[in-house]
Parts: structure tokens; C-alpha cells; sequence
């Protein structure tokens, strides 16, 4: 009997020894979990800083972002030095462009612009006479030309035909590495590359307009006539009567200003070219893409401060 009493002591009291090693280990394990827990929320802020301090000294703007930064920084150099160095351009190669650009934009110009005057013509010939108004519609057709119509096509024709090639044609030089011979040899890109495209195309298109403007309103007086039996003087009388000199100088800055424009995004985006022949593709196709939004961008804005009253 006292030895049955002794083995279920022996028993019973390594129970409870085996029951307090298990609590033990326990706490002991939830005590270094909640340590590690500290020491990690206590490294939590350095470790985010790091991070943030690789990924800000490692970042890399997108590359539309630097070439759009690198093209505005363009246009105030050249503005800067057309107004303080006037000298300095270079007449002949402005000359160049002029002669190239002129020939090569003013048949496209002609003819979208005599098949717009002629589009409009008819809605306005045949919504006009239910009304009996057909002695406005030259006046209309005119100041619809010179205000908006006129400037805008030829400024889109400018950017498709011109702005792509200035584009291709600096994007090229720029990954043959011409850009940095002209710098070596102590040319100025500036000077000898951008400037004079700037000049030329801010030239030639208020050149082109007036031209397309002629054009438009001759097309449109040729199939009001032979179509809707609306003589051309009544066309040529409601034009001279509604329109006024200032709408034909409103014409030529809205041209003066989109050729500005086109031609800095283009010269922009083509010497900022990288990645060989791709990046030349890229480049000018984006150029165009860019010139198309910054028209209507100008002409909406320049349209707020030439008719705000």
C-alpha cells in the first residue's frame, strides 16, 4: 500500500514539474515574440527611410516629362536670344527653310482649304436660304476663313508636313551625334539649328494663310454661284461689309503663334532624341501628337484674349 501511495506521489508531483516547464517555455516564447515585435517597430522607421532615400536618389523622371521640361527651356532660350541677339541669327539658313518650307506646304494648304471653303459653302447656302439670308453668307464664310478655320488647317498642315521632318531631321543628327560635332566645332545648335526653323515657319505660315484665305473664299464663291445661284458679288459685298482688317491681323498672329509653337515642339523633341532609329520614329511621331494639342491649346487662348468683349 505505501508503495502504491509512493509511485502515485512520484507521478503526481512530475505531472505538476511538467506542467510548469510547459508555462515556462510559454512565457518565455511570448516574451521574445513581443521583444522581436519592438525591436522591428523600433527599426520600422529607418527602414523605411532607407527605402525612401534609395527610391528618391534612384528615381528617373519618365522621359515625356524631362523632354516636355527640356522643350520649354528651348522656347525661352530662343525667344531670349531672338530679342537680346538679333545679330546672331543666321540669316542664310533662315532663308532655307523658308524656301523649303513654302513649296513643299503651300499645295496641301490650297487644296484642303478650297474643299473647306466649299464644305461650308454648302451648309451655309442651304441652311441660309430657308431663312432668307443668303446676303450674309459671304460675310459669314469670311469671317468664319480668317478668324478660325483658315489659321488652324494650314497650322495642322504645317505640323504634319513640316513639324515631323524638322523633327526626324534633328532626331537623326542628334543620334549620329551631328549635334555634338556642330558644339565641338564651335556652332551653336541653337543658333544654327532652331532659331532660323522658328523664324522660317513663323514666317510662312501667316504667308500661307492669307494665301489659303484667298483660296477658300474663291472656292466658295465659285460653287455658290454654279450650284446654289448666288451671284458673286453679293458673296464679295457681304465679305468686304462683315470683315475688318483687324480680323485678318488676328489671322496672322493666330499663324505667327502656331508656327512658333510647332516649331519649337519639333526642334524640342528631336534634339532630345535617344535610342537610334526607334527613338527617332518616336520622336517624330510624338512631335506631331504634341503640335496638334498645343494649336487648339494657343487658339483657344489667344481666341479668349482677341474676343473676350
Amino acid at each position: 500500500m505505501d508503495a502504491a501511495r509512493d509511485a502515485t506521489r512520484a507521478r503526481a508531483s512530475t505531472g505538476d514539474e511538467g506542467e510548469t516547464s510547459a508555462t515556462s517555455n510559454a512565457r518565455a516564447r511570448a516574451k521574445a515574440t513581443t521583444v522581436s515585435v519592438w525591436r522591428a517597430l523600433d527599426a520600422a522607421p529607418e527602414r523605411a527611410f532607407a527605402w525612401t532615400e534609395k527610391k528618391v536618389l534612384t528615381w528617373e523622371a519618365p522621359k515625356f516629362i524631362w523632354r516636355t521640361a527640356a522643350t520649354s527651356l528651348l522656347f525661352g532660350s530662343v525667344l531670349f536670344r531672338m530679342l537680346r541677339r538679333p545679330r546672331k541669327i543666321n540669316w542664310e539658313q533662315t532663308l532655307q527653310q523658308i524656301a523649303r518650307i513654302g513649296p513643299q506646304t503651300l499645295g496641301v494648304s490650297l487644296l484642303t482649304s478650297s474643299f473647306v471653303g466649299m464644305v461650308f459653302t454648302i451648309q451655309f447656302c442651304k441652311e441660309f436660304a430657308k431663312v432668307g439670308l443668303k446676303n450674309a453668307i459671304g460675310g459669314l464664310l469670311g469671317l468664319a476663313f480668317a478668324r478660325e478655320l483658315t489659321p488652324v488647317i494650314c497650322a495642322i498642315i504645317l505640323a504634319g508636313r513640316i513639324g515631323s521632318a524638322i523633327a526626324a531631321e534633328l532626331g537623326t543628327m542628334q543620334v549620329t551625334e551631328q549635334v555634338d560635332q556642330l558644339t565641338v566645332l564651335g556652332t551653336d545648335p541653337v543658333d544654327y539649328l532652331v532659331i532660323p526653323r522658328v523664324i522660317a515657319c513663323a514666317i510662312s505660315l501667316p504667308v500661307l494663310c492669307i494665301i489659303s484665305f484667298a483660296q477658300a473664299l474663291a472656292a466658295s464663291i465659285v460653287l455658290a454661284d454654279f450650284r446654289y445661284g448666288v451671284s458673286p458679288n453679293v458673296i464679295i459685298d457681304s465679305a468686304a461689309k462683315y470683315l475688318e482688317p483687324s480680323d485678318l491681323g488676328i489671322m496672322t498672329a493666330k499663324a505667327v503663334a502656331f508656327g512658333a509653337v510647332i516649331a519649337v515642339i519639333s526642334c524640342g523633341w528631336g534634339t532630345t532624341t535617344t535610342g537610334g532609329a526607334k527613338g527617332v520614329g518616336e520622336s517624330t511621331t510624338a512631335s506631331v501628337v504634341i503640335s496638334l494639342t498645343a494649336i487648339f491649346i494657343v487658339d483657344f487662348v489667344l481666341s479668349l484674349i482677341f474676343f473676350q468683349k
